[in-house]
C-alpha cells in the first residue's frame, strides 16, 4: 500500500512538468478476501501425480486439494484532464496473499503492476473520432470473445494462488471509436503476445509475437424496445514462429512454443449480436459467431495447418418481476454453445473422424465471462453447452441475495483422441483425469451470493459455490469441488 501511494504521488507531482492539467481525480479500491477451496481435482485423479512431487519421491495426487488463504487486491487510479479533449489515465494494482513469499512460480508477488496507462484523444482530427492509446480495457459486447483476456492469468501476482480471480484484464493497444449516432464504429488493435527475443530482434524470433485486430459496428434502432444490433469481425494473427497464446505445449503446460516450420496461426471471428427489451423489465440478447483460419499442428516431424471451422451461440434473458417491487425480485436465464473437436488430441490425419484435417474446437480467444464460477476455473470455454438459471432479490434494505444453477455438458464426447483435462486455479498445470467416454455430462454448479452495502463506499460479500462432477467423469474422479469466499471492499 505504501508503494502504491508513493508512486501515485510521484505521478501527480511530476505531471506539471510535462503538461498543463485542468483537473486531477484520484480514486481506487481495496478488497480484502478470505478464500476456501476444496477438491478442485474432483477426486483421486486415477493415480495422476504432479511431476515435481514424483521427482522428490512424493505421490500426492495432482490438483488443488485444500486451499485457505486471505488476499488483498489494491488499486489506485489517477485521471488527469490535460485539456478539453485530452486526458490521461493511470491505474496501479497490487494483488497478494497475506504473508505471501516474495515469489511464486518465478513471479514477483510483493510489487506493483501497471494495470492501466492510456491517453484519450477526443475529436481527434475529426469531431466524431475518439482515440485511446496505451494499456486499456477492451471489451466488446458481453465479453464472449473480446473481454480483456481469459480469467486464467498465468503470470502476475496471483499466478499460482487464485489466478482466475485476478482483476487484471487490460491490453496494450489502440482503440478508435467513430460516433455517428445511432451508428458507432469501434476499431482496435492490441498485442496478443510478445517475447523478449522478438523485441530484441534475435535471429529466427522476429515472428514470435501475436496481434489482435477488431472492427465492431453498433447500431441503435431507436424503437420503443431500445433494440441494438451489432456486427463484428475480430482476428488474431500469430507470427511464423509462434504458437498462439494458450496453445497446448505438452507435459500439462499451456505456453507459447517456437517452431521454425510453423505455418502460422490465424483466427478470424465474424459474428452478430442483438439486444432488445420487448416488455418493461425484460431484456433479451442473442449472439452468433464463427471461427475461420488456420490452426498449425505437428504431424510427425513436419508442420501442417488444420482449417478452423468452429461456432458459438449464446442467448441471455433477464426479467425484473413486476411484483413485490420493494424486494426487487429478478430472474435470469442463459444458454451458451461452443463447439468441440472429436479429434482434438490427434489433430491431423486421414481417418474417418469427422474433425480430422480441420479444427472444430472453439478458441476462447480473450473472453471474460463466468468469472468466479468453479467450472470456469476448471474448463476452458470450448466444447460445451452451458445452461444457467438464476434469481435475485433484496430481502432487506442494502442486502442483495442471488442464487444460480448451471448445467455443463460437453458438445462432443471425450475419448482417446479427445482426452478430458482439468485446469487448476492455483497453477498453470493442466491435469488429465479419468473420463467416461460414453457420456457428456461435465457437471452441475450451484452458487449463492450475498451482498451488504454497509455505506456508499463499503460493501461486504459472501459467495458459496459447489460443482458436482457429472457422468463424463469416471467414478474415481466424480467428486464435488467447493469454494467459499468472504470479502470487504472499500472504494474511494
Amino acid at each position: 500500500m505504501k508503494k502504491l501511494l508513493v508512486l501515485a504521488l510521484m505521478v501527480v507531482l511530476a505531471s506539471p512538468a510535462f503538461a498543463a492539467i485542468q483537473n486531477v481525480k484520484v480514486s481506487g479500491d481495496i478488497t480484502s478476501s478470505y478464500l476456501d477451496r476444496s477438491d478442485f481435482g474432483l477426486g483421486a485423479l486415477n493415480g495422476i501425480y504432479n511431476t515435481s512431487d514424483v521427482l522428490i519421491g512424493r505421490t500426492t495426487p495432482a490438483g488443488l486439494n485444500q486451499q485457505n488463504v486471505f488476499m488483498t487486491q489494491t488499486r489506485v487510479r489517477i485521471d488527469a484532464d490535460l485539456s478539453d479533449n485530452v486526458s490521461a489515465t493511470v491505474r496501479l494494482i497490487n494483488e497478494r496473499g497475506w504473508g505471501q513469499a516474495p515469489t511464486v512460480n518465478n513471479n514477483q508477488n510483493d510489487g506493483v503492476d501497471l494495470d492501466l496507462a492510456y491517453v484519450t484523444l477526443r475529436e481527434f482530427l475529426y469531431s466524431p473520432l475518439t482515440v485511446t492509446i496505451g494499456r486499456q480495457e477492451i471489451i466488446m459486447g458481453n465479453g464472449l470473445i473480446i473481454g480483456g483476456g481469459p480469467n486464467e492469468v498465468t503470470s502476475g501476482q496471483f499466478a499460482g494462488v487464485a489466478q482466475d480471480l485476478s482483476l487484471i484484464d487490460s491490453e496494450d493497444g489502440i482503440k478508435a471509436v467513430l460516433d455517428y449516432k445511432p451508428l458507432t464504429l469501434t476499431m482496435f488493435y492490441y498485442k496478443e503476445g510478445q517475447t523478449l527475443d522478438s523485441m530484441r530482434g534475435l535471429y529466427d524470433a522476429h515472428g514470435a509475437s501475436g496481434d489482435a485486430y477488431g472492427l465492431n459496428a453498433n447500431y441503435q434502432l431507436g424503437d420503443a424496445m431500445n433494440t441494438v444490433v451489432e456486427g463484428y469481425l475480430f482476428s488474431r494473427i500469430d507470427g511464423d514462429n509462434f504458437a498462439s497464446e494458450g496453445s497446448y505445449a505438452g507435459g500439462g503446460v499451456y505456453a507459447p512454443v517456437y517452431n521454425a516450420a510453423d505455418k502460422g496461426d490465424t483466427l478470424y471471428v465474424p459474428g452478430l449480436r442483438a439486444s432488445t427489451n420487448p416488455i418493461k423489465g425484460l431484456n433479451v440478447q442473442g449472439e452468433l459467431a464463427w471461427q475461420l483460419g488456420n490452426h498449425p499442428v505437428t504431424v510427425g516431424t513436419t508442420q501442417e495447418a488444420e482449417h478452423r471451422d468452429a461456432m458459438a451461440a449464446q442467448a441471455l434473458a433477464s426479467y425484473s418481476l413486476p411484483v413485490l417491487e420493494k424486494y426487487k425480485p429478478a430472474v435470469n436465464a442463459s444458454f451458451t454453445y461452443v463447439s468441440g473437436d472429436k479429434n482434438g488430441d490427434t489433430n491431423y490425419g486421414a481417418d474417418s473422424v469427422k474433425s480430422a484435417k480441420k479444427d472444430t474446437a472453439w478458441d476462447q480467444f480473450d473472453k471474460s465471462q463466468n468469472a468466479g464460477t468453479i467450472y470456469d476455473s476448471l474448463f476452458p470455454l470450448t466444447n460445451m453447452y452451458i445452461y444457467s438459471l438464476g434469481a435475485s432479490m433484496a430481502p432487506l434494505e442494502d442486502v442483495t441475495v442471488a442464487a444460480s444453477w448451471s448445467d455443463i455438458i460437453s458438445a462432443t464426447k471425450f475419448g482417446d483422441s479427445n482426452p478430458l483435462y482439468l485446469m487448476q486455479p492455483n497453477s498453470d498445470v493442466v491435469v488429465p483425469v479419468a473420463g467416461n467416454h460414453k457420456a457428456t455430462g461435465l457437471g452441475n454448479e450451484y452458487d449463492v451470493n450475498i451482498g451488504y452495502a454497509y455505506t456508499e463506499d463499503v460493501t461486504f460479500g459472501v459467495s458459496l459455490g459447489w460443482f458436482v462432477a457429472g457422468s463424463a467423469f469416471s467414478d474415481v474422479n466424480r467428486g464435488t469441488a467447493s469454494q467459499a469466499m468472504a470479502d470487504v471492499k472499500v472504494a474511494f
